[in-house]
């Protein structure tokens, strides 16, 4: 979305969820008055308005939909430090985003969308098997992987009997987690909320929709370019 002084918070909140933690610490409500365009929330916090627009302006060139660098020449170790800084980071922060905008939707509109509970439910599981699979990946796999092709050798041998296992035990991970989304995106009718649900409500569907994209485009750089190279090497 193009964000102007015009354009209504909410509307920010919920095409851009990664805008949220600012709008909060700078005091601008985006969910129950959010209707306010973004010129007057900054007018009535006494903000200057340009420098807002900038922030939200570099959020959204940093959250941007744009293709990924290509990486078929990258070494391994280049690729495996993107997947960490850009994806893994990315996927703890929406975590960390979702985790708080569910418990709001929980509080408020548990009553009446006992759905929420579900994709409370759901989103847990995927969340605490996400954050084992980073740990796997970035204190074992990928520093290993990193070293291969390279004239170091490992400082010691893999605690696995080869990079097939590890490599064959993360992608059934990646087949999991596409079928626990497959779930979630039932729960929520494909990320559509209801007619009566509020900006938070919205912007959590947006947020879980977002977090799905980027983890597609994240297990692509890992299933299909850096994991046939490691095995390459590693069997070279």
């Amino acid at each position: 979305m193009a964000i102007t002084t015009k354009t209504p918070v909410h509307e920010i909140a919920v095409e851009l969820p990664a805008a949220i933690p600012a709008l909060e610490s700078l005091g601008i409500d985006y969910c129950c008055n959010g209707k306010h365009t973004l010129a007057e929330a900054c007018t009535k916090r006494d903000l200057n308005v340009a420098r807002v627009l900038a922030e939200l302006e570099r959020l959204e060139r940093q959250n941007s939909d744009a293709l990924e660098t290509q990486w078929e020449n990258a070494s391994t170790k280049d690729l495996t430090d993107y997947i960490v800084r850009k994806h893994h980071a990315f996927t703890r922060d929406q975590l960390a985003l979702i985790r708080d905008l569910a418990d709001r939707v929980e509080r408020r509109h548990g009553a009446t969308h006992p759905e929420i509970f579900q994709v409370s439910e759901a989103f847990a599981a995927i969340s605490t098997e996400l954050e084992e699979h980073f740990f796997c990946e970035e204190s074992i796999l990928f520093p290993y992987i990193a070293q291969l092709g390279t004239n170091e050798q490992p400082a010691s041998p893999p605690v696995f009997g080869s990079a097939q296992q590890p490599v064959t035990r993360i992608m059934i991970d990646h087949e999991h987690t596409g079928d626990e989304f497959r779930l979630l995106r039932e729960i929520t009718n494909n990320y559509l909320p209801p007619e009566d649900a509020c900006t938070t409500f919205r912007t959590l569907y947006r947020a879980l929709d977002d977090l799905e994209q980027d983890l597609h485009r994240h297990i692509h750089l890992e299933n299909d370019i850096l994991f046939p190279r490691a095995l390459a090497q590693a069997n070279a």
